[in-house]
């Protein structure tokens, strides 16, 4: 989800969330920009749920995108830029049933004394996840996102994963509970196959290969368009 801009930031400065890097500065395998490139750089974490991110087409060659670090950290893993597709087996290249996938959903703002990670089927909380095989994150802003769900009306057939995380994004989030696209899988995965070092891993990944790298852009960005200071 987009940051809010900076108190006092001058209106024609993005934030860092909505920073972009042009096309031809992109390394054309892992996508990232060439001086932040991810290949050969990510240990893989192992899990047992699959993983499949749609992303929004928006959401390509934006620095804080975390949708090509997740497609290298998660060992079971694939990114499908688009808007729509066909049907389940479409978007993910497996001819499993929806109900052994869910999607991944926001739940509320935490410390609510509901579980940090909630597995429901045709909206019913199910107590364990016996069954799933994998899960499904929407990549893009609140909107986006929105976008997505109501472009591919399958995705009522899978069940849904609710989130209630207690942990604070390394980005700015429009709501308090948000969490970036790695962030969630990482969260929902931890808690799922009672693995807390899947999360130790996101979180460090993430903070190292799009977070940090990303910060900079942007304080360069902002250099490069304040220009140069005249004679007081």
């Amino acid at each position: 989800m987009p940051g809010r801009r900076r108190p006092g930031a001058r209106a024609d400065q993005p934030s860092v969330a909505k920073l972009k890097f042009p096309p031809s500065e992109a390394c054309p395998d892992c996508g990232r920009p060439k001086v932040a490139c991810l290949c050969g750089q990510v240990v893989a974490v192992p899990h047992r749920l699959a993983v499949v991110i749609l992303e929004h087409p928006q959401e390509t060659h934006k620095w804080m995108n975390s949708a090509a670090l997740a497609a290298r950290l998660f060992a079971d893993c694939a990114v499908r830029v688009g808007l729509s597709w066909r049907n389940l087996e479409a978007a993910t290249g497996r001819t499993w049933k929806p109900s052994e996938w869910a999607v991944l959903v926001l739940k509320g703002e935490g410390g609510t004394g509901d579980r940090p990670v909630a597995v429901r089927a045709r909206g019913e909380r199910v107590d364990d996840a016996a069954g799933l095989r994998g899960i499904i994150a929407l990549d893009g802003n609140w909107q986006q996102a929105k976008t997505l769900w109501w472009r591919n009306p399958w995705l009522l057939k899978c069940r849904t994963i609710e989130l209630n995380p207690v942990l604070a994004s390394q980005r700015a989030q429009v709501k308090k509970a948000g969490l970036s696209t790695i962030e969630a899988v990482g969260f929902c995965l931890a808690h799922l196959e009672n693995a807390p070092g899947i999360l130790d891993a996101t979180s460090a990944a993430y903070r190292k290969f799009v977070v940090e790298p990303a910060r900079a852009a942007w304080k360069k960005e902002e250099a490069r368009t304040a220009g140069p200071v005249g004679p007081a």
